[in-house]
């Protein structure tokens, strides 16, 4: 076997590599013997097959597997011998060679780039730090009661913000249409949950009334088949509610759970929520600073083949039913500065990952797991899915590792604290 590697733009490699016609040969009668023991031909005892009929009929196919499986073996091998790291697969094309005893192929990789992290003390991030004030605790509670808000029949007009309790019917010039009805539906005015002019049309109606809506399916409605069309609805109220937020006192907050009714064990319980919350959130928005940090301090050629799988990732994750029609151009305009940056930084952490070893411990699969199901009540069952599933599993340890490699970045930059409320850390997702 005789190779040579030709370096091309950026990571992309060239490998010519030819071998000798007779290397196969042995492979070829290999497969052609086995073939011949099991080989159910007419006029033919099963497995008695003379080989020359065996050649005459097989031999082009075993040939074809056989220059295959050389054609990959050599390209294996010389991957080895220049100790080369591929990204994907090889694009392989087959050669013309002056000497019919020599078969010769071209191999077009992509390798991956060598990584030198430099000057990471000298990349600068801002550490949320979760200041809680007595006021936030009492904005939560007003939250709470807000949430917990009783509803209650008046006689009056409704107006913004109440419910209207309703039975309508829906009609598109004059035929009915799939889920055109409901009886005792409850629409809350001005919560936009509704189409436009469905919530704003139900002001001023009062129990007994019967009102009909002429309004319109917006464009981009999720029943393409009703998308833009007028519709006619036939309503009929039934009652009026306005709302009644709960007093904060001692019987609110053991409907709360909390036993004593002292509202300043609420408080604590709040604030403790707030602070796993904020450890989350500070986590997520210091990743997302190291990565773009890491991207922008680190000289790293990033594989094309990379970034091109990371686009449409991106797309997939954008547009998950593949509902909006793009093509590949304006995929790459739409992404490829992000997916850039992305698989830049993955590169960089994986090599930060490599370089200090990490490893993932059973205290962090269970910190994971703790954190996923964390007011979910459903612990036992996110754990057996994560353990117990290969990808999942494999997608769990991957993220435990890049937040690893971030930490250990985060340790070694310059930190400058900064505190915040817990409404201003939720705005920094």
């Amino acid at each position: 076997m005789k190779s040579k590697v030709k370096n091309l733009k950026g990571l992309e490699k060239e490998l010519f590599i030819s071998f000798d016609s007779k290397e196969i040969e042995p492979t070829i009668n290999e497969k052609l013997t086995k073939l011949s023991k099991t080989l159910d031909l007419k006029g033919f005892r099963k497995g008695k097959v003379p080989m020359n009929v065996v050649k005459s009929k097989y031999y082009e196919e075993c040939f074809n597997e056989s220059l295959s499986e050389h054609i990959e073996r050599n390209y294996i091998k010389v991957v080895l011998e220049e100790k080369l790291n591929p990204v994907s697969a090889p694009k392989i094309s087959m050669e013309k060679s002056k000497d019919k005893n020599i078969y010769s192929f071209k191999a077009l990789i992509e390798v991956m780039p060598e990584i030198e992290l430099k000057s990471l003390d000298k990349i600068k991030l801002e550490k949320p730090i979760l200041k809680v004030k007595k006021v936030d605790l009492e904005k939560a509670v007003n939250k709470i009661a807000e949430q917990h808000k009783d509803w209650v029949i008046v006689k009056r007009k409704s107006k913004n913000g109440d419910r209207v309790k309703a039975d309508f019917i829906g009609t598109i010039n004059g035929e009915e249409f799939e889920n055109n009805k409901a009886d005792d539906f409850l629409i809350e005015l001005g919560s936009k949950q509704l189409i436009p002019g469905f919530e704003e049309g139900l002001e001023g109606v009062k129990y007994g009334d019967k009102k009909t809506l002429d309004i319109k399916f917006p464009d981009d409605y999720q029943d393409k088949k009703i998308a833009s069309q007028p519709v006619k609805f036939d309503i009929n109220v039934k009652e009026v509610l306005e709302p009644k937020v709960s007093e904060i006192n001692e019987e609110f907050v053991k409907k709360l759970g909390i036993e004593d009714g002292n509202i300043e064990t609420l408080h604590s319980k709040i604030k403790e929520g707030m602070k796993k919350d904020a450890e989350t959130l500070i986590d997520s928005f210091l990743k997302k600073n190291v990565i773009l940090e890491l991207s922008k301090s680190q000289k790293v050629d990033v594989p094309k083949s990379l970034i091109h799988d990371e686009i449409h990732r991106m797309d997939k994750e954008n547009n998950p039913n593949g509902d909006v029609k793009i093509t590949h151009d304006d995929m790459e305009k739409l992404y490829t500065k992000e997916a850039s940056e992305r698989v830049k930084a993955g590169l960089i952490l994986r090599e930060i990952i490599n370089n200090e070893k990490f490893t993932v411990s059973k205290v962090d699969i269970d910190s994971w797991v703790e954190n996923v199901s964390r007011g979910q009540g459903n612990k036992s069952e996110i754990e057996n899915y994560y353990l117990n599933n290969e990808e999942a599993k494999k997608n769990m340890e991957s993220v435990i590792l890049e937040n690893l490699a971030v930490k250990w970045v985060v340790d070694k930059a310059q930190v400058v604290e900064k505190s915040y409320s817990f409404d201003d850390i939720v705005e920094l997702r």
